[in-house]
């Protein structure tokens, strides 16, 4: 029997799982596939696996209990020989885990910003309340009041708290120059008094080990933001105050997005940062870029200045402008964002 779901289709372990009982899930079991189905079962049942077999991806103690509850609910018993289900996840098991996810992926994500944010888009609803947007009125009535007058910006002060994670594929295979990207954001940041604070815990970057590359479309189902979010909050929960930031291989010729209403089960997460590793911007402006994004209230139009670092297109090739520009519109949001998060 193959698998049908995103999540588990192609997975050569676990589609040797839905046909062989000798590759059944068993105690002691490690890698991508047990973390799929550890995913699998916090998406349908909410259910806990301790943080350590969650970053190891190893079928744990608290792995099986996970799976036991799933079966007990469902009454999964392979009744030529059980009376009571067992913590295996055997062909019974995977099968009615691959139905129930291909069932739960046709629940359609609302894509990233860039995707919803083209030139001239209207702002969207308020996400984070009315002190953002108060603020940015003010910084637009100073700079009016100064039209004709060459003047240093407005020195907001206040900081940005980034974490970062990158997949391990990414890592690898792309070797994304994200020190540039931050010393961009740090100078973009710093014209306007804002201080940019990269929060460092047992190394510069998680690793995440997720080999798939990330879908995020209108129409696809096969959107995996949300397995990726999960598996960067597994290595590093809660983060109150902090954006994160992961690198990842992404579907599409897009340069980064930024996401927001998502959720984790039924906990909504704050804005968070995709940075696609196979699409180098040469100003290495995409991280400011989509910082601006993640400090709105919602999906906005982007600007319009091709110089500006909220251009609606990276620079992709030699000879086109660098973006190096920080409007003061976006450095008055960026300045409150860390207390929005």
């Amino acid at each position: 029997m193959a698998l049908s779901s995103n999540l588990f289709k192609a997975d050569r372990a676990l589609e040797a799982c839905a046909v062989d009982n000798s590759a059944h899930l068993t105690l002691g079991a490690t890698g991508e596939h047990v973390g799929k189905v550890q995913f699998a079962l916090f998406e349908l049942d909410g259910l806990i696996i301790d943080r350590s077999e969650l970053a190891a991806q190893k079928y744990g103690k608290s792995t099986a209990a996970a799976v036991l509850s799933y079966k007990t609910k469902r009454q999964i018993i392979n009744r030529s020989y059980q009376k009571s289900p067992d913590a295996i996840v055997g062909k019974m098991t995977i099968a009615s885990l691959d139905d129930e996810m291909k069932v739960n992926e046709r629940r359609f994500e609302q894509p990233g910003d860039c995707l919803l944010s083209p030139s001239g888009a209207p702002t969207f609803a308020n996400t984070f309340g009315a002190s953002s947007s108060n603020l940015f009125q003010q910084t637009l009535s100073l700079n009016n009041a100064g039209v004709g007058k060459t003047a240093a910006p407005k020195q907001l002060g206040g900081f940005v708290r980034v974490f970062f994670a990158t997949t391990l594929r990414s890592a690898i295979e792309d070797g994304y120059p994200l020190s540039a990207h931050i010393e961009r954001a740090r100078d973009c940041l710093f014209e306007h008094g804002i201080t940019l604070s990269v929060e460092v815990r047992n190394g510069f970057a998680d690793t995440i080990r997720m080999s798939a590359p990330i879908i995020n479309s209108f129409v696809s189902v096969a959107d995996n933001v949300d397995e990726l979010r999960k598996m960067s909050e597994d290595l590093r929960p809660g983060l109150p105050g902090v954006l994160r930031v992961i690198v990842c291989q992404m579907v599409g010729d897009k340069f980064g997005e930024t996401f927001r209403n998502r959720r984790l089960g039924p906990r909504p997460v704050p804005p968070f940062i995709l940075l696609n590793s196979q699409q180098k911007a040469l100003d290495h402006a995409t991280l400011i870029h989509e910082m601006i994004h993640a400090s709105k209230n919602g999906p906005v139009a982007h600007d319009d200045e091709k110089n500006s670092v909220f251009f609606k297109d990276g620079k992709s090739k030699p000879g086109e402008i660098d973006q190096t520009l920080l409007k003061a519109e976006h450095a008055a949001t960026l300045a409150t964002m860390s207390s929005r998060l």
